[in-house]
């Protein structure tokens, strides 16, 4: 690998996802060299994905884990096991995000943890307690932040969505859950028969 690739392809295997406006030197090296770098990657079975227009790349895992030869090839992007209320929670902020994109000229979609809480609540088992609902949420907000779909902001209690979300909660998988949790809710909201 030439010294010229060496940053861009360890800032995008050490980053997960590298936005422009966090390393915009990085960023231009990925624009100027994507060819190489995704002839790069292909060989470790990863496929260089990049957005322009929303200004964030990644490296994915290449489908299927298995050579021409048939053999297996060992996972080198980490996948995430994630809960109802994580995978929830993508879902619902991919809408979001998409509800913005229509009504807004922002590109940028801030919301408080008031909103993520409110948000969600709606589609959990009620508790008792309130306040064990909203710790519950906030360790599954914290998770998003982990996985880099929500960044805190300078603001205490305000998150960023993130823009790569749209890449991974595609509109046919957002579709599909919609139809799920309007059946969810359904069952939710249903009267409980007296026995």
């Amino acid at each position: 690998m030439s010294d010229t690739l060496t940053v861009p392809v360890v800032n995008l295997l050490k980053a997960g996802v590298l936005y422009q406006s966090d390393a915009p030197g990085v960023w231009d090296q990925i624009l100027a060299h994507q060819a190489a770098i995704g002839d790069y990657l292909a060989v470790l079975g990863l496929h260089l994905v990049i957005d322009p227009a929303e200004g964030y790349a990644f490296a994915r895992q290449r489908d299927p884990d298995t050579r021409d030869d048939g053999a297996s090839v060992p996972r080198l992007v980490t996948r995430h096991r994630l809960s109802f209320a994580v995978s929830l929670m993508l879902v619902l902020l991919r809408g979001r995000l998409a509800d913005s994109d229509a009504t807004s000229s922002d590109t940028r979609l801030l919301l408080s943890r008031d909103d993520l809480v409110d948000m969600v609540r709606g589609f959990l088992p009620p508790r008792s307690n309130e306040a064990q609902l909203v710790d519950q949420i906030e360790i599954h907000i914290k998770k998003l932040c982990d996985l880099k779909v929500l960044r805190a902001t300078k603001q205490a209690g305000w998150y960023e969505v993130r823009r790569h979300l749209k890449t991974l909660v595609d509109a046919q998988v957002l579709g599909d859950y919609h139809d799920l949790l309007a059946t969810y809710r359904d069952t939710l909201d249903a009267p409980k028969d007296d026995v």
